[in-house]
């Protein structure tokens, strides 16, 4: 019995034994212990705020602010390709207030991140102006190859209300869709729709939609959406229509204005 259950025992350790160096080589290669000095946090840059410079930005570390760095921005979220890498930073550009903002995408080595002496504070600076910032193109988020997604996959499943049914888009005129509210998923409305784009031969090819500004009028945009990328719902007295888009309200913000 004592020979038995060492045979078995000895199976075990070697069954085991690429198991116990798979778990070990995972170890040595997966985790990080200790942090470098100059390591920064996605929080350390979200919200940061993002400096032009005139002139090309050599220094690794300020006492003080120059006085040619001009703050134009906040950094409203970081861009993060598919191998983990930060591509570069998303900020508002113009608007009043908030309203009318353009988003537009800085990539990562256009900028040089400045520390501050004595703090844990870092300054993100552009080699730029403000004016060349503020005439750039605006974000578009890729949701595939038809610039803006497959309603389908990325609405998901869209409760239809009471007294409302799913309409094919040959079914719905220009006229059902002019003025027609837009909405997301979860039924919020994001905006309306201004007009239809036509062919020469009438056919509708994309959605005007009316986005941002204040009260409809101050700083408003107007965006295009191709009429396959719109989910409409009508109702069964065939007196209302709802539109449901694959994307959301910040990222229709963010397409370019067809003004």
């Amino acid at each position: 019995m004592a020979q038995l259950m060492k045979i078995v025992l000895a199976s075990l350790v070697v069954g085991l034994a690429p198991v116990f160096a798979q778990s070990d080589a995972l170890a040595a290669g997966t985790f990080v212990e200790f942090g470098n000095p100059h390591d920064l946090l996605a929080s350390d840059l979200m919200g940061a705020d993002l400096y032009v410079s005139p002139t090309p930005v050599t220094l690794a570390r300020v006492d003080e602010l120059p006085p040619d760095w001009e703050r134009v921005a906040r950094i409203g979220d970081l861009v993060i390709g598919s191998d983990g890498s930060i591509r570069g930073f998303l900020v508002d550009i113009g608007g009043f207030l908030g309203i009318g903002a353009r988003r537009v995408m800085v990539a990562l080595p256009a900028v040089t991140i400045v520390e501050r002496a004595g703090t844990d504070a870092v300054f993100v600076v552009l080699n730029a102006t403000r004016g060349q910032l503020e005439t750039a193109p605006a974000f578009v988020p890729y949701m595939g190859e038809v610039g803006i997604g497959e309603p389908v996959g990325r609405l998901g499943s869209v409760d239809v209300l009471e007294g409302f049914g799913l309409a094919e888009t040959a079914a719905i005129s220009v006229d059902d869709l002019r003025g027609a509210e837009v909405y997301d998923r979860h039924h919020v409305r994001v905006a309306n729709i201004k007009d239809v784009e036509l062919t020469t031969d009438g056919r509708m090819v994309a959605a005007l939609i009316d986005v941002g500004g204040f009260l409809g009028i101050i700083g408003s945009r107007t965006v295009a959406i191709p009429i396959e990328q719109l989910v409409i719902h009508r109702s069964t007295d065939l007196t209302n229509v709802r539109v449901y888009l694959a994307i959301t309200e910040e990222e229709l913000l963010s397409l370019p204005s067809r003004d």
